[in-house]
């Protein structure tokens, strides 16, 4: 049975809501162990390496990606890499550029951590930002809504990729849980 690997976004956690609704909708139909939920570091390239290994753990039974906001990013340059689905909601674009107005003190939204962004993070992501070459392996939601990023950005880096785009919204995607299972299909879990 193949696996879908949860990827949260910036100064989040592996509880956030999307990451929930889906553990909970794997659960109630007994797909729990084909999802992959991890905690992901702060600095990029630890995410990064932790990502990497979980891929390679999993490739012999298949892999999907799902990255939000950052994750999107993340996924984007990993399903290039190991030539695996990548769904990629509200994705953070160009994040070396995004990140770098906020440089200095973060916290994480829900573990409370503290650490400081500097310039060689905003170097590490530099790394990871790829150009769009296998659009088929992706499919991105977005909503126009979002208020942390600019969904043209998306549309336009991700050109010939399936497409969900939505009126209104909001960063977070209003009303994820309408495509949970679209989502498992995607990821070839039904």
């Amino acid at each position: 049975m193949p696996c879908l690997i949860y990827l949260h976004g910036f100064n989040s956690s592996e509880n956030a809501q999307k990451a929930s609704l889906l553990k909970q909708h794997c659960a109630e139909i007994g797909l729990s162990d084909s999802l992959i939920v991890p905690r992901l570091d702060w600095e990029p390239t630890k995410a990064i390496g932790a990502i990497e290994a979980l891929i390679e753990a999993n490739l012999d039974r298949g892999v999907c990606l799902f990255g939000s906001s950052l994750g999107g990013f993340y996924g984007t340059y990993l399903a290039h890499k190991y030539d695996v689905k990548c769904v990629v909601l509200n994705p953070a674009v160009g994040a070396p550029l995004l990140l770098q107005h906020h440089l200095g003190l973060q916290k994480n939204y829900h573990t409370e951590e503290e650490y400081v962004l500097t310039q060689d993070h905003i170097k590490q992501l530099q790394k990871y930002d790829v150009p769009l070459t296998k659009p088929s392996l992706f499919w991105l939601m977005l909503q126009k809504g979002d208020e942390t990023l600019d969904y043209r950005h998306a549309l336009n880096y991700y050109q010939g990729v399936e497409t969900s785009l939505e009126e209104g919204g909001d960063h977070g995607f209003v009303g994820f849980e309408r495509y949970l299972d679209q989502i498992l299909r995607f990821a070839n879990l039904v």
